[in-house]
């Protein structure tokens, strides 16, 4: 009977075991959006491989999706091109807000953080 046991609890615990996300793969779905008034932009964001990409003259509204890690920093910068209009920067994490920023003069608008 006591191997009978023993082999249950060692079958249910290498099931259990199988069944956990590997804490090497990317676990996070992360979005950035760029929304408000101002016609288009000059985006800065950290990617998924952590490198700092910039693009001119995006119209918005503008979004990007891609799969992190818990660790990982993120960072997304907008600023409008032209002299009107809002821009609202959204980092979302697993669809959670995790930070925002929102400018309405020449500045940028930043959210970043680690996930």
């Amino acid at each position: 009977m006591g191997k009978f046991i023993s082999g249950t609890l060692l079958t249910i615990f290498l099931l259990l075991t199988a069944c956990t996300k590997d804490p090497l793969s990317p676990s996070l779905t992360v979005e950035y959006k760029i929304t408000g008034t101002a016609e288009a932009v000059n985006i800065d964001y950290l990617d998924s491989n952590g490198d700092l990409v910039i693009i001119n003259g995006v119209e918005i509204p503008w979004e990007l999706t891609f799969s992190a890690n818990s660790g990982d920093s993120v960072y997304l910068s907008a600023k409008r091109t032209g002299s009107d209009g809002t821009v609202t920067v959204t980092i979302y994490s697993d669809g959670n807000v995790f930070d925002q920023d929102t400018t309405s003069d020449a500045t940028a608008a930043s959210a970043e953080g680690t996930l």
